[in-house]
């Protein structure tokens, strides 16, 4: 429970620094854009790749590797043309 607090507590520290970096322009949204995507990134395939190994066969988990990777690199893109 004491851990939950914790992240509870971390999360309103993120929402409060990103509310006042709001007005600070472009400078700040091009180092914080990519270390929150990362962060996502790197979550997001820590709880995946494990399940994904686990509960399917060889064919399955590579289609599903695929789907991951085309949804990386559509996020690429939208940054890219943004």
């Amino acid at each position: 429970m004491l851990l939950q607090l914790l992240t509870a507590l971390a999360a309103l520290a993120g929402a409060a620094c990103s509310l006042l970096a709001e007005g600070s322009g472009a400078a700040a949204v091009a180092g914080i854009l990519p270390f929150t995507a990362g962060g996502f990134i790197y979550l997001g395939t820590v709880s995946v790749i494990p399940e994904i190994l686990r509960d399917s066969g060889p064919c399955q988990a590579f289609l599903q590797l695929l789907a991951l990777l085309a949804g990386v690199a559509m996020m690429l893109l939208i940054a890219h043309y943004e």
